[in-house]
This record gives C-alpha cells, structure tokens and sequence, in this order.
C-alpha cells in the first residue's frame, strides 16, 4: 500500500487545522457529463431501415457491429504534419501526437489551429504524463493517454492521477485511455473505468485516404497519419470531405438496396439525418449506382480509389423525420469520487500558495481545574505547493496572541516548552488516489448542505486495523467541490484512542472550495489522565497565490511568534538560530542571519504547583507545593509517565500508550495522602460525634485498555484501595474501629464517545482483606462483618469551546451498588468525584446522581472568569431513607502573575453541606498556582 500523508480528516496534533488547510487544496471544480442516448423509440420509427445498433460508445466493441465511419477516425499527427495542412477540417477529429512533457505551447498553437478551421483537436499522449504535466490542460477536446504494459496496480495509479487531473482542468473533454486488450481488462479490474470515458486499442497506422472507409467497430477509432507529407495532406483533405457523409451511429440498412450494375451495396443509414450510405472499391466510373427509391438521386464521391454514395433523406419522401430521445445518466459513486478527484486535481493547480487566517480554540480537561482548560491563538496557515516534497505541500503555521485561560504565552524564538500530542499518521486519507485500494466507498443518498445540492457518499476502510477513517463526505453536485466531510479513524494505537472531524468547506467566487471550519473531538488516554480534547478551527480569509507570500512567510519566521511546520513524522515546532556559514558571520562582517529551523521534539515538562485548600472536614487548611514531572517519551520508548509530589500528598502514574506494537495498552498510577480527615456519622441528619473517625487513604491501580472500535474501548482495572482508620478525639471508647481497610478490585468498563460526548460504562466487585465487625456494641446497624461489595455506573461528559472566549463542561454520573457499607460506599472528595461547596467524605451513598456544569469566560486580557453549578440526588443512610437533593455553586478567577505563573482562585458553596459546628451550609476554598519551566 502506498502511504500518502494528509491532513487529516483526522489530525490530532494541537494545530489539527493544518492538516485540514491543506486537504481543501484536494477540492477542485468539475461540471457533470450528460450523455444523450438513442432509445428504443427511434428504432421503432425506423422500423424496417433499422439494423443492428452502433458501438455504444469509446472503446466499447461489438465485433458483429461494423460500419464505414469516417468521424470514428481519431487522426494522430505531429505538430510538423499538421503545419503542413490547408483548408478546412469540417469536424475532423484530429489529435497531436506528444510525449508527456513535451512542448505546451506548441502543441497548443496546433489544437487552436484545429478549432480555429472547424475541426475537432485533441492530444494524443505516447505513455503516461505526470499529473501535473502542463499539457493535461491543454484546450482539447479529446486526450488519449496510451499505455503499454506493466504492473497493473503501478499503471492505474499513474493513470488514475493523469487523468484525474486532466479532467479537472478541462471538464469537457473526453478522456480515453489507449490499451492492449489484456491490460485494458486488467486496469478496469483496478477501478480504472470511472476515470476515463473508455478505452481504445492501440493506436494504429493510416498512409492513404481510402482507409478512412474502412469499416470500424469502435466508436473512436486512434490512428497515426504516417507517410509523407503529399500523402498526409490529402488525408486530411479526405477526412474533411467524408465527415458528413460517414458520421458516428451508421445503422445498416438490410432492406434498403443501392446497386452498382448487378453488384448490391451494403446501404448505411444515419439515424439524425436519415441518409442512406454505401461504400464500393470496385463500382469504379463511370459505372451507375441506382437506388430501390423511386426518383431517387445518388452522390458520388471518389476518395483514392474507393467510391462512395449517398442517397439523402428527402428522396421521394420516403423516410420519416428525425426523432431523437434523450435523457442524463445517473452518476455511480465511483464515477461521482473520480470527478471529485478531478475536481481537486484542478483546484491543486490553480493554487500554489495559500495564506488562510482564523482563529484556533483548543479544550481539554485537567486536573485541579474547575473548568476546561482553553488555550486560544490567531491563527495563519502558510500552504506553498512549490516547496513541498513529492506532491505535498508545504504548510507551516504561525500562532500569534497565544492565551492560556486567559493568561498571555510566549515562547519568544524558541520551542513551547509543551509536546505536540498527535494520532499516528493514516495510511491514506478517503477520496484520495492510491496506489491500491484502501477504501470502500457507497453511495448513500442526496442531501441539501447550505443550499446546495450534494451527493453523500460513504466510506469505510479495507482492512479496518490499519490507522485510516470511517465516515461521510458531502460532494457537490454541480462542481463535485468537496462541501463536507465528517469522519472516525480507525486503527489507532496512541494515547489517543478516539479522534473524529468534522470540516466545513466554502466555494469562493472561482469556484475553490476552501475550508470554512474545522471541528475536531478526540479522547485523550495519558499517564492517570482521561480527557476530551475539542479543536475548533474558523477560518475567516484566504488568500490564493498572493504575490507577496514569500515576504509575509518570512515576516512570520523573525517575529516571536510560534511557528510549526507539517512533516512526515508530524508536525514539529520550528526555533530560531544563526545560520552556520563562514564561521557564523555573513561576508561583509555582520552577524549571520536568523533562520527557522526543526526543533527536537519536546518530550517533557516540569510544572511547579503549589496552594492551600480550606475544607470543613480537614483539621487545618492543607497547604501544599511540589513539582509535577511528565515525561512523554519514557527512555525512548513512547511509553509516559507523571508524578508529583507536593509534601502532603503525592501521585505516580505511568502508561504504555502500544504493547509491542499492538492496540493493548497499559497503564497505572498511585496515591497516597500524609493528613488524616474526618469520616463523620450522622443519623437522621445529626451529627455522631462518638462515631467519628479519623482515616488517610491511599490507592494504586493497574489497567488495560483495548480500542474496539473507532467510537469504543474496553478496560480491564485491577484496584488496590487501602485506608488507614484510627479514632478521633470525641471517637467513643466503646466503638470498634474498623481494621485498616485493604481491598482488591476488579473493574470493567466500556468508554465511548460520539459527536463530542464521552461515556462510561463500569462495574466492580471487591473483597477486602482481613475484614472485621466495627461499631458500637449492640448496634446492628452499624456492625458489618461483609467483606465484599460490588460498583457500577455511568457516566456522560462533554466539554466545548463554543467561541474562542467561552467554554463550557457537563458531566451527568449515576451510581449504584450492593453490600456497600459505611467505608464502601461513594462519597464525594475534594481530589476526586467534587461536588462543588461539599466537604471531603461528608456524604456517602450507596445509589444516586450528580450533574455537574462549568462555564468560563475569558472577561478581559488576562482574566478569566468561571462559574459552576452541581447538583446531586443521592441516598445516605446517615441522612435517612429517602434520596436527598445536595446543590452547590460557586465561582473562580484565573490571572497571570509574575514569573510567567497563573494563579486560580476557587470558592464553592453547598447549600445543604454540614459544618463541624454543626451549623447548615459550606464553604471550600482553593488558591493554587502553576508555572511550567
């Protein structure tokens, strides 16, 4: 399979909308064929004159079909033989012989010269042109490609992109591809047909005038003029005369009679005008030819030794007028993915260089943040056809008012201290032109896209494990532009283990479909971190092949702005440094000259993060300061791994984004806390001081995770959750505290994700280790000896940016469960499942739900604002038997500080939240503060 990179639809890396900038270079103009056809009507009016039909159309041979057609003959001349020609063509098919490559002018001034006399040019290609060789768009009205033999799939990929871009640049013309029969079968297999209007054997000779009424079966029939320059003259001087006596669609005429003598003719009608038609090489003169039509005149015409006659429709009436039915052919979708190829081959050399200008908002989830983290930039895409390696362009991308949460970056020349996470590269993009088959394509309807009328076409990849892309494009009917294009890939085996797209694309007022919008959902599998990511893209100007490109791109690399640059491998920041040339001096004695060049990929980053939290359950406000490490290439072998530590508490994770090279991946982390909080009891709502407890908890995990499909994955989770009980000040002397918990779990879940929302499915069962009756003597409800228990829920998330200044989060979980007891049920923490105003582990429930929603806003440079409501509907036996409502809301400001250093401040109230005095409603309280270094 030959790889052909693209943009993506489907590019993961943060600037995805290059990818996507330069797959609109791929949409292109082609206008549909309509083809008239002869129905059965005519025949029916005919009636006894009709024979057997014509060959119905190029390259499509009935061997019992065989007529005079001089209009049949495709005449194959040099550029030097057809300088050579006088007078007028009178639709004479006449084709320049070249060889790809050959000289455009030349051949153009004869094609015009054609035209300009009433014939009928076109060009005649000795072996397969290149597909941007300048001849393809050349103004003929026939191109025939001659082939000869070879690999099949290596010969239809070449066609396939000559004629594809042939067709894009000259929509009218009819293409025909000049082949052995055996390799003509052979390139049809491979899907060759949709491409070309037919086929035609090879080109064969013609050296005297008479052969132009040889009988033929093909519709176009390609020969080569040879001989010398008198005999090619009056060739063409022949070919000029028979045009309307010999035109396509002769029917023979078995019960209509011309004789010469006592020798009948074999007669030939035209089914447009109804004349009838003989050819005779041995009625020489002056013998007569006489016709069975009562007064009827016969013409001659003597063409080197061969006569023919022509008896004309309105002989003695005896022939009716000319009925004609004709209607369009439906298009096959591989007829409407080759004309769509077309259409990108024209767009493609129409445009060398492109500037596009927008803005790129980018989402994703992380912990410690109340709302999404959004990271925004003014956005410029420099495309240059030119300067790209093989067909590629090259497209590199400046990112200018780059905005963390609000919060100015800047690298200044050098690389972001922040890796570009992208999937692996797909095998092929969908409607591309491949050297083998890599998609399944299907016709699935007609649709209405902003008023304009658009073919669906689906597609699916061959072989689903390889890294490709499932879904639809929208094609337009009229210019077969691409409008747009949504797709799933397939085969991952990265961090990321869900990514679809969605583009929109725009016709400017030339007829290039450009992109518009560009919507990108992923979901993000890295070291203990789960999170959508979301990519918009709007692009609000372009600008094709603008003269001072190459100024404004150079512009780009001195400022200190951020510069990426598409590769092979990926995109890759570009950083500044000298140019190393003559000591690193230029010759007149000054500094050598900056210049953008690769920079190594950024694998790890270093975070410095420190705060308090104020929470009603925990003694003393917690502060904490530590360092967060991520390293995302672990010892060079792709693998990740983050921990942090930040002296009270601390966290090590680590993944294996691919198991030797398959789509398991593993993964595990671990957690641990040095302070002690309050397990608080209640009963009916009142607070049991004598049951308190003090516990410090502490988890690892190991899981794996296997894509089942593009919108699916499965994970396997082994859980080892330890706590540490002891007794608190006020805990009764009578009560038994339970054993240090320390239980092992089996988990499994289904993720999936679908147009932005994320879900889970899980389930769970523990048993605990060395388990034993805790509580109060006597006290039934509160002593259990069970040391097992079960888990399972859902859940649903989806975050967005819905402008480059707000973004917004919703989550809905629900969670149920059997034999859960006081220390097994699910409770709400201030690290992990919040509820926003609540306490750690003041309410724990065995069943129930939590919606929870954040908004931010980017109010002004620097400052965000956000803003959240959550809400849960739960049941705690410590509250009584019914399901109670718990509702907290709150509000956050983020702003830059010195050093380059962000800081959140974060306050959350819960309306129904206990204070250990006992008194109703809560607050918690977050100041935290992060610099990457």
């Amino acid at each position: 399979m030959a790889r052909t990179r693209t943009s993506d639809p489907g590019r993961i890396s943060a600037l995805h909308y290059a990818a996507a900038s330069r797959q609109k270079h791929a949409k292109r103009l082609v206008y549909a064929e309509l083809r008239l056809v002869v129905l059965a009507a005519v025949t029916l009016v005919l009636g006894p004159f009709a024979g057997r039909p014509a060959a119905g159309g190029p390259g499509q041979i009935n061997a019992d079909t065989l007529t005079p057609c001089a209009a049949c003959q495709a005449l194959s001349l040099t550029p030097d033989q057809m300088a050579l020609s006088i007078g007028a063509f009178n639709g004479s098919r006449l084709v320049i012989r070249v060889t790809p490559g050959g000289n455009y002018a030349s051949a153009a001034s004869a094609l015009e010269d054609i035209r300009a006399r009433g014939g009928r040019p076109g060009l005649h290609f000795v072996g397969i042109p290149a597909e941007d060789d300048p001849l393809l768009g050349a103004p003929a009205d026939l191109i025939v490609i001659e082939t000869g033999s070879g690999d099949p799939d290596r010969l239809t990929f070449e066609l396939k992109r000559a004629l594809a871009a042939a067709r894009g640049r000259n929509a009218h013309a009819t293409l025909l591809v000049a082949a052995p029969s055996s390799v003509a079968t052979a390139l049809q297999e491979r899907g060759l047909g949709p491409y070309t209007d037919g086929f035609v054997l090879p080109s064969g000779t013609i050296s005297r005038p008479a052969d132009l009424l040889t009988p033929v079966a093909e519709s176009i029939r390609l020969v080569r003029v040879t001989g010398d320059a008198a005999a090619a003259r009056e060739i063409l001087r022949a070919s000029a005369a028979l045009q309307s006596w010999f035109p396509e669609g002769l029917i023979r005429a078995a019960d209509r009679t011309l004789s010469c003598g006592t020798e009948r003719l074999a007669a030939y009608l035209n089914p447009t005008t109804l004349d009838l038609v003989a050819v005779s090489a041995t009625c020489t003169p002056p013998a007569t030819v006489t016709s069975d039509l009562r007064g009827a005149v016969v013409e001659r015409l003597d063409v080197d030794g061969v006569s023919a006659f022509r008896v004309r429709a309105d002989a003695g009436g005896a022939f009716a007028s000319q009925v004609e039915v004709a209607g369009a052919r439906t298009l096959t979708v591989a007829e409407i993915v080759a004309r769509h190829q077309a259409a990108a081959a024209r767009q493609a050399s129409e445009i060398g260089t492109e500037i596009a200008e927008g803005t790129l908002t980018l989402t994703f989830e992380a912990p410690g943040f109340v709302a999404p983290i959004t990271i925004t930039s003014k956005t410029t895409i420099f495309g240059d056809r030119g300067s790209g390696t093989g067909d590629q362009s090259l497209t590199e991308i400046r990112q200018a008012d780059i905005r963390v949460n609000g919060a100015p970056f800047s690298a200044g020349r050098s690389a972001p201290r922040l890796p570009i996470i992208e999937p692996e590269r797909a095998a092929a993009p969908p409607l591309a032109i491949t050297l083998t088959g890599v998609y399944r394509y299907a016709l699935a309807g007609r649709a209405t896209v902003d008023g304009r009328d658009t073919y669906v076409v689906s597609f699916a990849p061959l072989d689903g494990r390889a890294p490709l892309y499932r879904g639809r494009a929208w094609i337009d009917a009229a210019t077969f532009g691409m409008v747009r294009v949504a797709a799933v890939q397939t085969g991952l085996r990265g961090p990321i283990t869900a990514s679809e797209q969605t583009d929109d694309f725009q016709a400017d007022g030339r007829g290039h479909w450009l992109l518009a919008r560009s919507d990108v959902r992923q979901t993000y599998e890295g070291a203990s971190v789960r999170t959508p990511i979301h990519r918009l893209l709007v692009i609000d100007r372009h600008e094709l092949n603008p003269p001072d490109f190459a100024a404004r791109r150079a512009e780009a690399y001195a400022s200190q702005d951020v510069m990426l640059r598409d590769t092979p491998e990926g995109y890759r920041y570009l950083t500044e440094e000298r140019r190393k040339a003559e000591g690193g001096r230029r010759k007149d004695g000054g500094p050598a000259a900056l210049e953008r060049v690769l920079a190594r990929r950024v694998d790890r980053i270093r975070t410095l993060a420190f705060g308090v939290i104020v929470d009603p359950n925990i003694s003393q406000p917690l502060p904490f300061a530590g360092l967060s490490y991520v390293d995302f290439n672990l010892f060079g072998t792709g693998a990740q791994f983050n921990g942090f530590f930040g002296g009270s508490f601390g966290q090590l994770a680590f993944s294996a984004p691919s198991l030797k090279g398959s789509r398991w991946q593993l993964a595990g982390r671990a957690f641990g806390i040095a302070s002690s909080y309050n397990d608080r009891a209640f009963d009916e709502g009142r607070e049991q001081y004598a049951l308190d407890i003090r516990q410090r908890p502490a988890d690892a995990a190991v899981w794996l995770l296997r894509p089942l499909s593009p919108r699916a994955a499965l994970r396997i989770e082994y859980d080892w959750d330890y706590t540490r009980f002891t007794a608190g000040e006020l805990t009764a002397a009578a009560f038994a505290v339970p054993r240090n918990q320390n239980a092992h779990v089996l988990r499994i879940g289904i993720d999936l994700q679908r147009a932005g929302w994320q879900a889970s499915l899980w389930g769970s069962a523990a048993r605990r280790v060395g388990w034993r009756p805790w509580g109060l003597p006597g006290d039934e409800s509160a002593v259990d000896p069970r040391g097992s228990y079960q888990r399972f829920g859902a859940s649903l998330l989806r975050s967005q940016a819905l402008s480059p200044r707000v973004s917004t989060r919703i989550e809905l979980a629900v969670m149920d469960g059997r034999h859960l007891d006081r220390f097994s049920r699910y409770a709400f923490g201030t690290f992990e499942n919040r509820l926003h105003g609540y306490p750690s582990a003041l309410i724990r429930y065995d069943r129930g739900g939590a919606l929870r929603s954040a908004i931010a806003w980017t109010a002004a440079k620097g400052i965000r604002l956000d803003g959240f409501a959550d809400t849960a509907e739960v049941h705690d036996p410590g509250f009584g038997p019914r399901i109670r409502n718990y509702t907290g809301f709150g509000a956050a400001a983020e702003v830059p500080a010195p050093f380059g250093t962000l800081l959140a401040l974060e306050w959350g109230f819960g309306l129904r939240g206990i204070n250990t005095d006992g008194r109703a409603g809560t607050h918690v309280i977050r100041i935290s503060g992060y610099k990457i270094f």
